[in-house]
């Protein structure tokens, strides 16, 4: 269930295998874990009459995973609710998830108190950080593998980079948010490797900071070499920013995979529309 991520120069940064995360979940709360699936395939939107490739399908699969584990919110309640055979009773708060931005703060439903309105008590977290806890307390994790998993939590935000730059010598890429602009120098060695050299392309990716230092935390939701001009890096930067489409992560998916709510077409119907190679 524990993973690291390990280089020469770094001595290997704690993750949770999310698929476990949310294999967790759905043991102990089926009922939620259907329901936040049917709203994530229902937002991503693939087109049901099309034979998708089974790459394409586990990449999905694993994307809401991700999504799971990072963007659900688990009712406080419900965290020492243990059985009599001492499982857990872990269940999710039937609401929104939540999402965290660049700056750790959230987008939605998990920032903040739950409001004893609202049936629940104390802050919420997220399927992610309560299995990591979980996992202390049972003494199957250190202290600094805890730690980097609560900055993982914290930190973590999905978006689509434009590559800067890209050092396999140094195991860097300097990448660019096209939402906003602002620039974050990632450690990622195999993809530092992959793009070596480049100065353009995209890579959409969940992103978090731990130890000082940001790098990816998830797999790769689409990634483009090319084209890697400053047109196209212009027009991302007006799509995306300036023109205010701030997609959550299910709309990431939904954008190469899906189809759009307003038109019902998917990349590869625009692509054709266009008379452009997809």
């Amino acid at each position: 269930m524990v993973m690291t991520m390990e280089h020469a120069d770094d001595s290997g940064t704690a993750l949770l295998d999310t698929g476990s995360v949310a294999e967790l979940f759905r043991r102990s709360d089926p009922e939620g874990y259907d329901d936040a699936r049917r709203r994530f395939y229902r937002e991503v939107n693939m087109n049901p009459f099309k034979r998708h490739p089974d790459g394409v399908l586990r990449l999905i699969d694993w994307s809401f995973c991700d999504w799971f584990a990072f963007e659900c919110a688990v009712d406080p309640a419900s965290v020492d609710d243990d059985g009599r055979d001492g499982r857990p009773r872990l269940r999710l708060r039937r609401e929104n998830g939540h999402g965290n931005d660049d700056d750790g703060h959230g987008d939605g439903g998990r920032d903040g108190d739950c409001r004893d309105g609202d049936g629940y008590a104390g802050p919420s977290k997220s399927p992610y950080l309560v299995a990591a806890e979980r996992l202390y307390d049972c003494g199957r994790i250190g202290t600094a593998h805890l730690a980097d998993m609560r900055e993982v939590d914290a930190t973590n935000f999905a978006s689509m980079f434009w590559i800067d730059d890209a050092n396999a010598s140094r195991s860097r890429m300097r990448v660019k948010d096209v939402r906003n602009g602002r620039s974050y120098e990632l450690y990622c060695p195999p993809d530092a490797a992959k793009y070596d050299g480049a100065h353009g392309g995209v890579i959409v990716n969940r992103i978090a900071r731990v130890r000082g230092t940001w790098r990816p935390c998830a797999i790769a939701v689409y990634e483009a070499r090319r084209p890697d001009g400053p047109d196209t890096r212009d027009a991302l930067m007006n799509a995306f920013g300036k023109g205010g489409y701030h997609p959550d992560f299910p709309g990431w998916i939904r954008l190469f995979y899906g189809r759009a709510k307003d038109t019902g077409l998917d990349m590869e119907d625009m692509a054709d529309m266009m008379g452009i190679p997809w």
